[in-house]
């Protein structure tokens, strides 16, 4: 029974490690790898997608149960797909592509980049945060931690609310950017796993610290699963750059995977705008009342107090729009036809005044109110011969203007 029991455990061990087999691919073209492997929210957005390096730098990855903690995703890398895969019996692998670097990358790295490889495409998220999870993993571990010829590697975000691009690729609740010097086996080492091979002679300690963690892999060191994230604006507009380059040569290899639907819009989520021409929100979505366009707001004879039932109007309107951050406003005073042509004007202002004035004290901001305009008499909404006509004329009018929203497929 015992020589049973030895030999269903090898079988075993033999069906994990078929199971567990890392492989890559260069089947799929690049919209594919972007809005099916890595997009995880079917109501997102994605558009433009561009790509920019050697053909064999980017491609799809697969490793179930493997040990790098995702079970496929996209690979790109400043050399070949084809060069990460194991053993690792070579501590300074690398294939000089003979490319150019990225100006954006080698502006962060203070040094000429080279063998750049960038993957860039829009987006519009369905709530107010957007997320993915990536691994980062070179040959620079661990000889060339703090040697100064470190890779670089960024995911660069820009839309409303940056100013030009923020840097994704940062550290768990840091600012620091994540490389070889800044994720290692003695600094922020929860977030380090080894994978050596370290044979360097310059370093000696290097080489005694170093210990082979996963043969099916290449790299000599790699980061557990990290995840980026960062604040966004609903159904606005976004641009991701994601991009990664050699420093200082372009010899020593680094790659960056992507997992393989974890780029999300996650967070608060809220109904599309009115005249939205983007994807079908989810399915789970619970149903929302319709998004206001226009509100009315009419007036006592002769007042420019703002009667309770329209504060209760400009309020819930206030509430229904108030996280949409690009929505603007106009907002537009009337009156009737009763007293002199330049006190009409003056009431109309008033009544503009004080409608602003109420949205701003509820929090909306100042800027998003795009024109404030006072008409006197001069547009009548209805007659003014009655007097519920004229009723109707003594009114503002609260126009929302969604047309920020408006993506281009």
């Amino acid at each position: 029974m015992k020589k049973y029991g030895i030999l269903l455990f090898i079988f075993a061990a033999w069906i994990h490690s078929l199971h567990a087999q890392y492989d890559v691919s260069m089947k799929y073209k690049i919209d594919y790898l972007v809005k099916t492997v890595f997009l995880g929210s079917s109501d997102v957005m994605v558009s433009n997608i561009t790509f920019n390096g050697a053909n064999h730098a980017l491609g799809y990855f697969s490793y179930p149960n493997g040990k790098l903690g995702m079970p496929d995703g996209i690979l790109l890398t400043t050399g070949s797909i084809y060069g990460s895969k194991g053993p690792n019996n070579n501590p300074v692998m690398g294939t000089d592509n003979n490319r150019p670097g990225d100006g954006q990358l080698t502006k962060m790295a203070g040094k000429t980049t080279y063998d750049a490889v960038s993957l860039e495409f829009d987006f519009y998220p369905v709530s107010d945060r957007i997320e993915f999870r990536y691994v980062f993993a070179s040959e620079e571990y661990l000889e060339y931690v703090n040697r100064g010829f470190n890779d670089v590697f960024g995911f660069y975000l820009s839309g409303p609310g940056i100013n030009g691009t923020v840097n994704l690729a940062k550290l768990p609740e840091s600012d620091e950017i994540v490389s070889v010097n800044t994720i290692n086996d003695r600094v922020n080492a929860q977030y380090y796993i080894d994978n050596g091979s370290t044979l360097d002679p310059r370093d000696k300690s290097a080489q005694l610290r170093s210990k082979v963690f996963d043969n099916q892999l290449q790299w000599d060191g790699f980061t557990t699963v990290l995840t980026a994230t960062h604040k966004v604006t609903p159904y606005a507009k976004y641009r991701i750059k994601i991009a990664i380059a050699d420093a200082g040569d372009g010899v020593v290899d680094s790659g960056v995977y992507l997992k393989s639907k974890s780029f999300k819009s996650v967070g608060k989520q809220m109904p599309p705008p009115p005249g939205w021409k983007g994807n079908a929100t989810s399915a789970n979505q619970k149903p929302r009342k319709p998004l206001p366009r226009d509100i009315l707001i009419e007036f006592d004879f002769d007042k420019s107090v703002i009667p309770d039932t329209s504060k209760a109007k400009l309020y819930y309107m206030y509430k229904d729009i108030k996280d949409y951050k690009e929505a603007k406003i106009e907002i537009r005073g009337h009156t009737d036809y009763k007293g002199s042509d330049q006190f009409n004007q003056r009431l109309s202002d008033r009544r503009v005044a004080v409608v602003v004035d109420y949205l701003i004290r509820l929090g909306y901001p100042r800027g998003n109110i795009v024109v404030r305009q006072g008409y006197g008499e001069k547009v009548p909404k209805s007659t003014n011969e009655t007097d519920e006509g004229r009723q109707r004329n003594r009114r503002v009018e609260v126009k929302i203007l969604w047309n920020y929203y408006q993506p281009k497929k």
